[in-house]
């Protein structure tokens, strides 16, 4: 008889900023769901906490009411016997994922961005004494997996873990068993999950770059800390053996690979597993019935439909799901088993097997009204009052303006991390500014699109159509908020790591390969974190070379866009590789996040700006001094307090700071570059130099090249050679430099001649320079 299973699931919850509003709907959705069917698990793969303005409001003690009364009824306690209860951060989330009844969170990176403290304070009890007010904290009764993380050398989770495979039932406690010295392990690889008799075998898998892209203290990843899918199958068969050889045959595996197409690789590679959550990527799969009834509102177009069907190692049918983060969509697989426990994917179907955006118009659709969903009691009431307290002290941060916008500025994932975007030239715009208030040789800024983790603006919903209008801030009269009104509350989401800020010097070789690596991994569909968005530079890449040769052009400019020095010109450094270039940026990226290649050693007079700074605070003060949402904010003061940002957001196909080749013309450079370069060599023996080359680049617009020619004739620097422009040795010249050979008679006898006749000088060097034999030659 084949067994059916309701899995009900989520991907990257990423509640720090404002979609901790989420929630309520998303657990309102979850308890309709759960008893619609007799066979139902949830789990979610990771990311459950994120750094921002909620993550941190929930350590305050004023939200401490809300969580001890959480507690009590979750718990199922009379009011006031949790009295000792204490609020930190990571806390609610952690009730939220017990009142859905999690069998099971993935450890994904951002569970480790603040440290290993946070994950400890989220899921370990703490008890003082031996009555329930003496009760701390509760801990989880969800275990956090991966099978890829060695926790043995970081203290703080090393004595909460286990190696083994655990069963979900040894892990439940409750307020007296916590008293009585109950302390389950809370990290494992595997847990093993009974739903209506049957055993789910659930892994947990994380990113393996973790180490370049969070801070997980002593925690390593097993391998070699880069994305190879087969390691992972390596690392993944025996223990999906092992869950076989004790009968376990329905497997599910619940990743954080941060690109879906990692999991989509990995299926083909296993034998045994029948669904794979994805994570990280907030990808999101939805079938038509899905859009139909509702995407979130200003959803991007679904990835490809709910679920993704494909075949294992062994030819067995595997159902991959994932769903967009931010507690926006409950996921729903119906699926049936056969009685060896392998998935029939012909038993999913479209109305029961999809996403539920977590919206108000969804709750009513399945409760009836939003009135029932939270009817004082209900799983849904009891997180809208956690929720509600943890909103309310954020408010305060809207009513702190900053800033005014007069467009929508974009902040989404899918863009920041493939394009320029206003949001991310404007954030790496302040940075740049706000560098140069303590060192003016600034002259570039580039930061990870992957630090910016919300637009700033409003999404409308129009006409019966749905069609979605992105528009500049909200106004919000209540707290003094005005329309396009950039706020504390925006800055803090939009900016929720809050890194600090460091200028270094790099070489100009040094550069040209932190712009290759920004690129490294950029392509169709994909969004890596390492994408730049940059300041006081453009560059132009073409996605089908190889990674580390994709930029062709690259160029430092002012603020006017005028070229202040060419670094790359036709895919080659230009310039002196060793000169240097004064740089601001993350001090995670300084220190070699994300992979890029910096660290100690790559960069040269590094000045950290919180430590330069020193409490000298502008007129911002909510915000560390030196990090970067402190830069947002005094650049918003000193730019845009008055007069709004203007700019509109554009199309790839219109960016001018990241040229990307595949989707527009390069137009970082403002004309043809190689007729310059030979004229270089041709005069001077020489290439070009980046600061020279970028100056007639911009003068040909008014210039002819034969008067660029003339100027060269005329520089202090041919002067400096001594060579009669008339005579011989200044044909001799031009042939050794340019075409690298003595000049023939007849050559020489045609050019002299040309000078005989009245032909400047500057014409006979171009048209050496410009001959077939030059231009058969490299530039």
């Amino acid at each position: 008889m084949n067994f059916r299973l309701q899995l009900l699931h989520a991907s990257d919850m990423e509640g720090g900023g404002g979609d901790l509003l989420n929630a309520p709907n998303f657990v309102a959705i979850v308890d309709h769901l759960e008893d619609q069917q007799a066979n139902t698990l949830f789990i979610s793969s990771g990311d459950l906490v994120l750094p921002g303005p909620y993550l941190s409001a929930a350590a305050d003690a004023s939200i401490q009411p809300a969580l001890q009364s959480a507690a009590e009824q979750l718990y199922g306690l009379p009011a006031g016997s949790l009295s000792g209860l204490q609020a930190a951060s990571g806390r609610v989330e952690t009730l939220l994922m017990d009142l859905l009844d999690a069998s099971a969170v993935t450890l994904g990176n951002h569970e480790f961005d603040l440290g290993t403290g946070l994950l400890a304070g989220m899921v370990a009890p703490v008890v003082s004494g031996t009555t329930l007010a003496d009760i701390q904290w509760v801990g989880s009764q969800f275990p956090y997996l991966s099978a890829n993380l060695d926790l043995s050398g970081d203290r703080t989770l090393a004595p909460l873990a286990t190696t083994g495979i655990v069963s979900s039932a040894s892990l439940v406690t409750t307020p007296q068993s916590l008293l009585e010295g109950a302390a389950p392990s809370r990290f494992a690889p595997v847990v093993v999950s009974e739903v209506g008799g049957e055993q789910i075998g659930i892994i947990g898998l994380t990113t393996q770059i973790l180490a370049s892209i969070s801070s997980p203290g002593g925690v390593k990843v097993v391998g070699e800390g880069r994305n190879d899918m087969r390691a992972l199958a390596d690392l993944l068969q025996p223990l999906i053996d092992q869950l076989e050889a004790q009968g376990v045959n329905k497997i599910i595996l619940a990743s954080h690979l941060q690109q879906i197409q990692f999991e989509e690789e990995l299926a083909g590679l296993l034998r045994g597993v029948d669904i794979i959550m994805a994570g990280g990527s907030n990808a999101l799969l939805a079938n038509e019935k899905d859009q139909a009834d509702g995407l979130f509102p200003g959803a991007a177009q679904p990835y490809k439909a709910y679920p993704i069907l494909t075949r294992d190692a062994a030819g067995n049918d595997v159902a991959i799901v994932n769903t967009d983060g931010g507690w926006r969509y409950v996921g729903e697989l119906n699926v049936e088993f056969d009685a060896a426990g392998k998935l029939l994917a012909g038993s999913i179907s479209q109305a029961s097997a999809g996403v539920y955006a977590s919206t108000d118009a969804q709750v009513a659709a399945l409760w009836g009204s939003t009135e029932a969903a939270f009817v004082e009691g209900t799983k849904g009431a009891i997180a809208r009052d956690l929720v509600d307290a943890v909103a309310g002290f954020v408010a305060t941060q809207d009513g702190n303006v900053l800033g005014l916008s007069s467009v929508y500025l974009v902040g989404e994932r899918g863009a920041v991390r493939s394009e320029e975007t206003n949001l991310g030239n404007l954030t790496a715009d302040a940075n740049l500014w706000y560098a140069r208030q303590t060192d003016a040789s600034v002259m570039v800024s580039i930061k990870n699109g992957g630090g910016i983790r919300e637009p700033i603006g409003r999404v409308v919903i129009e006409g019966a159509d749905g069609l979605i209008d992105k528009q500049a801030p909200g106004a919000n009269p209540a707290i003094g908020k005005p329309e396009g009104g950039i706020s504390q509350l925006d800055i803090a989401s939009s900016l929720r790591f809050n890194n600090d800020l460091s200028v270094i010097s790099v070489t100009r070789a040094t550069l040209v390969e932190v712009l290759e690596h920004a690129v490294a991994a950029t392509g169709p569909s994909l969004t890596p974190g390492a994408f730049a968005q940059v300041s006081g530079i453009r560059y132009s890449f073409d996605w089908s070379q190889p990674a580390g040769a994709r930029i062709q052009n690259a160029a430092i400019v002012d603020e006017a866009g005028n070229t202040l020095d060419v670094l790359v010109a036709n895919a080659r450094l230009v310039g002196d590789a060793a000169a240097e270039v004064r740089m601001v940026t993350l001090g995670f990226l300084a220190d070699g996040g994300d992979g890029y290649p910096l660290g100690e050693g790559r960069y040269s007079q590094r000045v950290d700006l919180q430590t330069a700074l020193d409490g000298r605070s502008g007129q911002s003060t909510f915000a560390v001094d030196g990090s970067e949402q402190d830069a947002f904010a005094e650049y918003l003061l000193a730019q845009y307090a008055e007069q709004p940002y203007e700019v509109a957001e554009t199309p790839a196909s219109e960016d001018m700071r990241i040229q990307n080749l595949a989707l527009r013309d390069d137009q970082v450079l403002k004309a043809p570059v190689d007729p310059l370069l030979r004229l270089y060599d041709a005069a001077f023996n020489r290439g070009a130099d980046g600061t020279g080359l970028g100056y007639w680049l911009d003068q040909r617009s008014e210039l002819s090249l034969l008067q660029v020619a003339e100027s060269f004739l005329a520089s202090a620097e041919f002067a400096a050679l001594q060579v009669p422009v008339g005579s011989e040795a200044f044909i001799d010249l031009l042939y050794a430099n340019r075409l690298q050979r003595s000049a023939d008679e007849a050559g020489k006898a045609y050019w002299l001649g040309e000078l005989q006749e009245g032909k400047s000088a500057a014409l006979v060097l171009l048209g050496i320079s410009e001959s077939a034999e030059s231009l058969a030659l490299a530039p």
